[in-house]
């Protein structure tokens, strides 16, 4: 995976949304509001989470803002979800509520590792992953 390289002039945003649409929307909104005010912002999401914004994403790019998509490894398996269980629309029980919060957890090492190779300036996360960075 190649990493951006950023401007020390223009600042850097990285922007983790916990995985609900109901999160999610308003971080994909926020990142096309910073990027219209000339900030370079970075989306931390699942491939799966990535793919139901791809046209959204596609469309601010296409107008010129500078937003990028870096995929994080969703650790369904190993928490003992289905595979693919990316998002809180695919929870089906109440047991498997805790797992997936726990994997929500697992990704505490990507996300630490991205941020100390991409740098940013600021980082937004919602308070439902306040464990994770």
């Amino acid at each position: 995976m190649a990493l951006l390289t950023h401007d020390d002039e223009q600042p850097h945003f990285v922007l983790l949304p916990f995985m609900a649409q109901g999160h999610t929307i308003p971080i994909i909104d926020i990142a096309r509001l910073l990027a219209q005010r000339g900030v370079i912002v970075t989306i931390l999401m699942t491939p799966l989470n990535a793919i139901r914004f791809n046209n959204v994403i596609a469309r601010a790019v296409e107008k010129g803002l500078n937003i990028h998509i870096i995929h994080l490894e969703f650790p369904s398996l190993e928490a003992g979800l289905p595979q693919d269980c990316e998002n809180c629309d695919m929870i089906l029980s109440i047991d498997m509520i805790k797992k997936f919060f726990n994997a929500t957890q697992m990704l505490e090492t990507q996300v630490e590792v991205l941020l100390q190779d991409l740098k940013p300036n600021c980082l937004i996360s919602d308070s439902l992953d306040n464990k994770c960075c």
